[in-house]
């Protein structure tokens, strides 16, 4: 599935363009080039998604933009319980970006953002996965080093004991939800 979400950044409107989608093989997902403790092939059938820009109505350091992620787990004790036993949320970034306190997904002029979870259903009957994901701003000089909402939205999976996956909806998120989060980052 395709999506285009416009937003504004330094009084200009541009758009993002994303792709979210069933992995059709762990080639195009990259799965091949990570070091994984599964078989990269299990990665088929999870979502994955790309966020990316073309023509921007933007130049050099007025693109400069960054992805931060907010991951929540929904865990169930039975594949056909309504009710979570557990339920988590937490800043979706790398043990490196982690190690210093840096809270961004990707960052840059501009940023792309590609994710691809799986495997995450753990010790749980059935696992709800979604993440919101917001194109900011960065403090800079541009913008009086302020931490600003551009665009975000949420997508995510559901995975059970049995191998069964289903891709949640791709949704777009308003500024009021971005607020939420904010305060946990």
């Amino acid at each position: 599935m395709k999506y285009v979400v416009p937003f504004i950044l330094r009084e200009k409107v541009n758009k993002v363009y994303i792709d979210y989608q069933k992995i059709p093989n762990a080639q195009e997902s990259g799965f091949t080039a990570l070091k994984l403790p599964f078989d990269v092939n299990d990665c088929v059938g999870y979502p994955m998604l790309h966020a990316y820009f073309e023509n921007s109505s933007l130049h050099g350091y007025e693109r400069y933009c960054g992805w931060i992620q907010m991951v929540e787990r929904r865990e169930y004790s039975a594949a056909n319980s309504e009710h979570p036993t557990h339920i988590s949320l937490e800043l979706d970034v790398s043990e490196e970006m982690r190690k210093h306190n840096c809270p961004y997904f990707a960052y840059g002029y501009p940023a792309e953002f590609f994710d691809a979870p799986c495997r995450n259903l753990g010790a749980s009957a059935k696992l709800d996965w979604r993440a919101y994901t917001y194109l900011v701003d960065l403090p800079s000089r541009m913008n009086d080093n302020q931490l600003v909402f551009l665009t975000g939205f949420t997508w995510g999976y559901t995975e059970d004991k049995n191998g069964v996956i289903q891709l949640l909806d791709f949704n777009v998120l308003s500024e009021e939800k971005w607020r939420e989060h904010r305060n946990q980052i």
